[in-house]
């Protein structure tokens, strides 16, 4: 028998409708770039909705982030606004981004981790409180992604009712959570969280650590495999998806840092490609599945995917907004970064080229033609 909604919450989520769902990815305090396009898209939407107090959670059903994006996903689902999130990630960035400081020096910095987690933790309790995944305050589904490293499991979590682990995870803290989704390996310590149910702990370390460090593949598993409860049915008027970034850009070294390289350097140069290639997968398959106002070229042999699709027609339409952050690129918008500034520009402990960052989306985002994009089939009723 099918269940009835019975709360306005449910009503979002199990309503008859088109679906619509909104992705960031993990980058630290890139993080900023993201809420440049988000707010250049709130501002979209208020002007579309005829509506100056919409907020995103107004118009998305589905919000889902991977570290820096999950604490922006946290906030936008509870209904603040970009110009709310964004003084929250000032403030985010001057008090979480303070290196260790002990006797050791940098000589104890590099055998432990970098930052001291309790300005995170503490932060993030301040924005959250006791909440926990079931809460109330939550006005759209959403979706936080951390690593549970003592399994070696992506996990997911959802404030979903009808998902399969729902009663399980439901008193999970937020703040918890979110510290997990950003427990980046050698810049903070890994969250243990002491009942993820039946009294059992578990060990967690940064979401980007994974093939979801951009989201979008996930979200859309999310969205409709039986699993996770939500079983919204696919078709290019029925779901949207629109992924937003944090700045991307190609890791290779060069070929003299290949041949001089030993164990260590190894480890330093594979994980950043190991992640720009879970990105670039992500976009391909999304491509692939979609019809996509935003399509980009992958590599020079599948091109943007255009003349191909993986099932007779459209599974959903998909929107991508990022920057790369590459020399040619950023001259193009107007900025003259050298290879040393746009090194540091690329850490995701940058907090004084904060602003720098800022003006990058901002850049990026007005040189988007986003009021073209989303499909009118999609506004909110």
């Amino acid at each position: 028998m099918k269940k009835t909604a019975n709360t306005d919450f449910e009503n979002k989520l199990y309503c008859e409708g088109p679906k619509r769902i909104l992705t960031i990815d993990g980058g630290g305090i890139r993080g900023i770039i993201a809420l440049q396009f988000l707010e250049r898209i709130e501002t979209l939407l208020r002007k579309r909705h005829e509506n100056s107090e919409m907020v995103l959670a107004d118009y998305f059903d589905l919000i889902v982030g991977t570290s820096t994006g999950a604490i922006i996903a946290a906030l936008l689902s509870r209904g603040s606004s970009i110009s709310e999130i964004k003084q929250q990630y000032s403030e985010l960035g001057e008090r979480v981004f303070q290196p260790q400081r002990n006797w050791l020096g940098s000589l104890g910095r590099f055998l432990g981790v970098k930052f001291d987690s309790t300005p995170l933790s503490d932060l993030l309790k301040e924005y959250f409180k006791d909440e926990r995944l079931d809460s109330s305050i939550f006005k759209t589904g959403l979706c936080l992604i951390a690593k549970r490293a003592d399994t070696a499991s992506v996990w997911p979590l959802v404030n979903i009712p009808r998902n399969k682990y729902f009663e399980y995870n439901k008193q999970i803290k937020i703040s918890e959570i979110l510290r997990a989704s950003t427990a980046a390996p050698t810049y903070f310590e890994p969250e243990t969280i002491m009942d993820v149910g039946n009294s059992e702990s578990a060990i967690f370390i940064d979401g980007s650590v994974s093939m979801h460090q951009n989201p979008a593949l996930q979200a859309l598993m999310v969205a409709n495999l039986d699993g996770f409860g939500l079983n919204w049915p696919l078709g290019e008027n029925n779901l949207l998806l629109c992924s937003v970034g944090t700045g991307s850009w190609n890791p290779a070294p060069s070929k003299a840092e290949i041949e001089d390289a030993n164990n260590l350097d190894w480890a330093s140069l594979l994980i950043p490609q190991m992640i720009h290639d879970a990105s670039e997968l992500n976009q391909t398959i999304m491509q692939w599945l979609s019809n996509s106002h935003t399509a980009t070229t992958i590599d020079s042999q599948i091109g943007s995917l255009n003349a191909d699709s993986i099932s007779p027609s459209p599974m959903l339409s998909y929107l991508r907004y990022d920057v790369m952050l590459e020399k040619t690129v950023l001259d193009e918008l107007g900025f003259n970064y050298t290879e040393d500034e746009l090194d540091s520009l690329r850490k995701i402990d940058s907090v004084h080229q904060l602003k720098d960052l800022e003006n990058i989306g901002n850049k990026a985002s007005k040189n988007s033609a986003l009021d073209d994009h989303f499909p009118v089939i999609f506004d909110v009723k």
